[in-house]
């Protein structure tokens, strides 16, 4: 892994805080000229440490305003079992997360759909189809306290 220094990481904050800012600006930011900027961003994103630029859009405001997350437990805890399900949640759009997790459940999945109609027809008619799967727990967000893609790096 690469040896992070405080310019790193400031570079690392600012670009998760708005990843359009120009080098320019980054470059005044963190008190540099605008081409060692530029190679310490390079360098942080050929590392592996940034993996990717995007636009983080407001469910709501694309009428995608059920969240739901859903606690998995699959019948058989076997690697052909597990690689289906990978494989499968993989190519559905209304997945946003999934984690496998040690507990009571081998999966947690956040899904976001436009409301509870969709929900049904996803878990009947998409979800159903894996019949690797034992048990779906279904708990539905009321309201979102809390919401960041930001890891503050020191």
């Amino acid at each position: 892994m690469q040896q992070l220094d405080i310019i790193d990481l400031q570079l690392i904050n600012e670009l998760q805080t708005d990843g359009k800012q120009s080098i320019k600006q980054l470059s005044q930011k963190v008190n540099l000229s605008i081409t060692p900027t530029h190679e310490r961003i390079k360098k942080i994103e050929a590392n592996g440490i940034i993996k990717k630029y995007v636009a983080i859009v407001d469910p709501e405001l694309i009428d995608r305003s059920l969240i739901v997350y859903c606690q998995i437990t699959l019948l058989k805890h076997q690697d052909a079992a597990f690689k289906e399900f990978e494989k499968y949640i993989n190519s559905l759009d209304e997945i946003m997360d999934v984690s496998y997790i040690a507990g009571g459940y081998d999966f947690l999945l956040k899904v976001i759909v436009k409301d509870i109609k969709e929900y049904e027809y996803f878990i009947l008619h998409k979800m159903s189809q894996l019949k690797i799967i034992s048990n779906i727990q279904s708990s539905f967000v009321i309201r979102q306290l809390k919401n960041e893609t930001k890891i503050t790096v020191k």
